[in-house]
């Protein structure tokens, strides 16, 4: 509360977690905090979350992400590679986030962003906060042996899950009163294992989830939607997914709005 009595509404921040085509939950869950006037005050994403986040904090609203996820054809994101580092170039992802963006720097964001991602030559965290976001988008959604890594600078990067799946560190250093944090992790039920994407999919997913457990709380709340069931790599359930964002969403509502008020 400020001098005078006049309430201050507490700052929101929301750690976007990895998780591929699962990922398009994040869409329910914003679509909520929209519905509810809940304002986002930064974000923090890594992989499909760093993606999801970039578009956001450029301007674009959930209902326009998801529209992008369903008709736009799989070739404006895919590019077969079959190099020996990885089987898909991500030079196609990149480009197309780069006009989605507009070329957009975070600098230029209606709202804060971070972006994490892993050099697997220190084998340390590296987190953009400035520079090119598409760029930083291409580096974080680089999951090993699917997407070549990305040459950045002096680094090699990989997809930040490797590391920080769920990065709600980095949004509670950006200076947040509330952090909201959204998992999208398998928990019991898995998706059956077909191919040897799902092979890397499934043990990135293991991985992720055991990071997790492991992490230190820094969130106020966690969402974790229902999505365990969908493969990572599967364009047949995106609808599915913003639905199970939607109910978690829904579901952590009063415990959302009641941090926001300070009560």
């Amino acid at each position: 509360m400020q001098g005078g009595g006049v309430m201050t509404q507490r700052r929101l921040g929301l750690a976007l977690g990895a998780g591929g085509l699962r990922g398009l939950a994040h869409v329910g869950v914003l679509q909520v905090l929209e519905e509810e006037g809940i304002a986002v005050d930064c974000i923090a994403g890594c992989s499909i979350g760093a993606l999801v986040g970039a578009m956001y904090c450029a301007g674009h609203k959930p209902q326009d992400i998801l529209k992008l996820a369903c008709h736009l054809p799989k070739a404006h994101w895919l590019d077969m590679n079959m190099s020996k580092l990885g089987m898909f170039s991500g030079r196609r992802i990149w480009g197309t986030m780069d006009v989605l963006l507009q070329k957009k720097t975070f600098a230029q964001l209606n709202i804060p962003l971070r972006i994490v991602a892993a050099d697997l030559k220190s084998g340390k965290e590296v987190v953009f906060a400035e520079g090119p976001v598409a760029a930083a988008v291409r580096a974080s959604v680089s999951v090993p042996g699917v997407f070549l890594p990305f040459e950045w600078e002096d680094m090699l990067l990989v997809d930040g899950a490797v590391l920080n799946p769920v990065p709600s560190d980095l949004a509670r250093k950006m200076g947040v009163d509330v952090v909201v944090a959204v998992d999208l992790t398998s928990k019991e039920e898995a998706p059956e294992v077909k191919s040897f994407v799902d092979v890397m999919l499934r043990s990135i997913d293991i991985m992720e989830r055991e990071l997790l457990r492991h992490k230190h709380r820094d969130w106020d709340v966690l969402l974790q939607p229902n999505v365990g069931y969908v493969s990572p790599s599967s364009f047949n359930h995106l609808k599915e997914c913003v639905a199970l964002g939607r109910v978690a969403a829904q579901a952590a509502l009063p415990a959302i709005q009641e941090l926001l008020s300070g009560t």
